[in-house]
């Protein structure tokens, strides 16, 4: 029977409202939004905390003072001067994320409609709902305060004005969002270059009055992403290239197919779990490639997947960054299984979409408390240590610490004005006549662990630091029990404890 389109969009609605409702239950059981920052985080807050205004933030990031343009940062500078909390920002972020998960639901519900204008039958859309709501790489990245989730709704705004405009003035503002994500990263490279292979190649539509209109509206409010990129290139093309692509091709493939299907949570002894669902989604893809019908919306989506593989290929290895582009499969999932279960039966696509949701549960399950991390310091015990020091620590304090994230936390949420945090080596802690009556040193690989200066001076600054103190105490927090694995496949010695705290006295 027949319904009318508004009744689709009500059920439409509730789908969508039950998936974004999932995702963000999901997401605080999880234990995202109320925890302790990663160190990612801290690139973005600490630049934030250094500006006097959002001018000189903008001047940071325009002049090629970091790898990413500015309009992230600006936006997170606002949300902070407004008088945001950590905790706050956060919950905007995963509102972002969960705003790029409700359009590419309602996106796939679309193009999984008969063309009879009947609904979308009941297993599709209950599929749809487990795949956009329990989404792994959401969950654990989506409340980021980071790029990615801007990132992610404003790709999600774009490919949905796009596809659904039913006109030129209406496609013409998908122009803004693009326009804004290259102000974000420069990952919108590889979104656009699939559009225009979808546009002029598959859809064969070049009109100039349009054409000319709509890359200047995107070129417009993409200007803070050229500005960034040209000063890069000009000032730190080199160190950016080192950084940003210093995997090889294979270690990259791996890392990021493990991180994306992982959700940045499983770790390589949990890799098994991630088969089924990569090579469901291949085949899913394959299916979805229709000659007969070029311009078929699905086909930019495709493109979009497979354009993530320019960036693979050189070696650049951060599942995280391609946070858009799992709501992106989601909907090619929803319509791959509507359409297996139209030709077959619902049963087998069912039995199909247990094995992609059973990884996206465990690596749920472990984005904060696995023992077989893909990211060592994301399970990281902060709070046990925090405590361990604030019971342990008499009279003057020094804390030196080789990651973050601790003196971050020291310095902002468990102030003392008898304790000198350094991370590192800061030499207002560390080069001073102060006597110190508790000494804790926190120690673990870290991303200077490879640079032999550094570590052997820093070496030689503890055991000054310490001469003539005596230890009390050294308790390890963490636990990666992949440690070895890792140690072979990378040849980087890692303990199976992720950081020691010693205390001398």
């Amino acid at each position: 029977m027949a319904i009318a389109p508004s009744q689709r969009w009500r059920l439409y609605a509730l789908d969508v409202a039950s998936s974004v409702s999932l995702f963000l239950c999901t997401s605080v059981m999880a234990g995202r939004v109320w925890r302790f920052p990663f160190d990612d985080e801290l690139i973005a807050l600490a630049p934030i905390e250094r500006s006097h205004s959002a001018g000189q933030l903008a001047a940071f990031y325009l002049h090629g003072g970091d790898i990413h343009p500015p309009l992230s940062f600006l936006l997170f500078y606002g949300l902070r001067h407004a008088g945001l909390t950590e905790a706050q920002m956060r919950l905007c972020s995963l509102a972002m994320t969960a705003l790029a998960l409700a359009l590419f639901h309602l996106l796939a519900l679309t193009l999984a409609a008969r063309r009879d204008f009947k609904a979308v039958p009941l297993p599709t859309r209950l599929i749809a709902v487990l795949l956009f709501g329990l989404n792994a790489l959401a969950v654990s990245q989506g409340d980021a305060i980071r790029w990615y989730p801007l990132f992610a709704m404003l790709i999600a705004l774009f490919v949905t004005l796009y596809l659904a405009g039913t006109n030129d003035a209406a496609r013409l503002w998908s122009a803004v969002p693009l326009g804004l994500a290259a102000s974000t990263n420069f990952l919108a490279v590889i979104v656009a270059l699939p559009f225009v292979i979808y546009r002029y190649g598959l859809q064969r539509q070049f009109r100039m009055s349009f054409d000319l209109a709509y890359w200047l509206v995107a070129a417009l409010f993409g200007c803070l992403g050229l500005i960034s990129a040209y000063s890069i290139f000009v000032r730190r093309f080199d160190p950016v290239i080192h950084t940003e692509f210093a995997s090889g091709t294979v270690r990259a493939a791996m890392t990021e197919v493990l991180g994306f299907f992982g959700g940045d949570a499983l770790g390589l002894g949990q890799a098994w779990i991630i088969v089924p669902a990569v090579i469901i989604s291949v085949v899913a893809v394959f299916c979805q490639i229709d000659r007969r019908q070029p311009a078929d919306p699905v086909h930019l989506l495709l493109l979009m997947l497979a354009a993530s593989a320019l960036m693979i290929l050189p070696g650049f290895a951060k599942p995280r960054s391609f946070l858009y582009l799992a709501p992106a499969l989601a909907a090619v999932l929803t319509v791959f299984f509507d359409r297996q279960a139209a030709n077959r039966n619902a049963g087998v696509a069912i039995l199909l979409v247990s094995l992609i949701v059973a990884p996206s549960v465990g690596a749920i399950a472990n984005v904060n408390f696995g023992t077989r991390p893909f990211k060592r310091n994301s399970v990281i015990p902060y709070r046990s240590i925090i405590d361990f020091i604030q019971i342990n620590e008499t009279g003057n304090v020094l804390v030196v610490s080789t990651d973050p994230v601790i003196p971050w936390e020291l310095s902002h949420q468990y102030r003392r004005d008898d304790r000198c945090i350094s991370y590192f080596l800061a030499d207002s802690c560390v080069n001073t006549e102060r006597r110190y009556d508790s000494i804790f040193i926190i120690s673990g690989h870290s991303n200077e662990s490879a640079d032999l200066a550094v570590m052997t001076r820093f070496a030689s600054v503890l055991a000054t630091v310490t001469a003539g103190r005596q230890k009390v105490a050294t308790i390890h927090f963490g636990e990666d029990k992949d440690a070895a694995l890792k140690s072979r496949l990378t040849g980087v010695a890692l303990e199976s404890y992720i950081l020691s705290v010693d205390l001398y006295r």
